[in-house]
């Protein structure tokens, strides 16, 4: 009943915004590579983390964690860190036959690193998978069936967190790269960072005041990614 009253008076999205002005609003968000040399605010990256934690977990394990990087001889560390190791892929690419293909996609590793305010480590853990074990317990052999971790549940929440981040920089005005590029340099960034098991990162994300404009993704059309079960 309250949620009708809610819809009826245009309110069930955030600060009043209703669904289609939600997805409006969504679909504007852009994956943004280059920053200006703006610091941002510890408080607006400390409102980024809290966005974050709001996302749905496992059994409310909350398995994240977060390491923000804005002191400059870090980032420098951690984007050269990147390079180096695409430089090496790179090179022995080259000897193939696909030197092209790969070209200078190595850059987009580290080049959103290098002009970044801020970059976020997020990492996240494994948890004993309590079902499986429940049914050990009982002489059953977990195997045979499909529970949390089969699904990687553990991931699945800090990869929910990560996006609940990126919607929060939106709507501070910044923009924001969620990277896989960076894992290419994953030991040399733990390390640095002092990330250690049983955290693991979950690549990077670059964020700043984003320059110039980005255009749309492109995005699969919604038939081509959705399957309706209907009556």
């Amino acid at each position: 009943m309250e949620r009708g009253r809610r819809i009826q008076a245009g309110m069930s999205g955030p600060g009043g915004v209703g669904g289609p002005g939600m997805l409006a609003w969504l679909e504007t968000r852009r994956s943004r590579r280059v920053f200006e040399d703006t610091p941002v605010p510890k408080e607006v990256l400390a409102r980024l983390v809290q966005a974050a934690i709001t996302a749905p977990s496992n059994t409310n394990r909350q398995p994240w964690r977060f390491t923000v990087v804005t002191a400059a001889d870090k980032r420098k560390q951690i984007a050269e860190a990147v390079r180096a190791r695409a430089e090496e892929i790179k090179a022995i690419i080259h000897r193939g036959h696909h030197a092209e293909d790969f070209a200078n996609y190595g850059d987009f590793f580290h080049e959103p690193l290098e002009s970044a305010a801020a970059i976020v480590v997020p990492q996240w853990r494994d948890y004993p998978d309590l079902i499986a074990d429940l049914i050990t317990s009982g002489g059953g052999d977990p195997s045979q069936y499909h529970t949390a971790r089969s699904m990687q549940a553990e991931l699945c929440s800090t990869s929910a967190a990560v996006m609940a981040m990126l919607l929060q920089a939106h709507a501070e005005g910044l923009g924001a790269c969620w990277m896989a590029g960076p894992m290419i340099a994953k030991p040399e960034i733990e390390a640095l960072l002092g990330i250690r098991e049983p955290f693991r990162m979950v690549g990077a994300v670059a964020i700043g005041y984003p320059v110039g404009d980005a255009p749309p993704p492109g995005r699969k059309p919604i038939d081509r990614v959705v399957q309706w079960v209907e009556d």
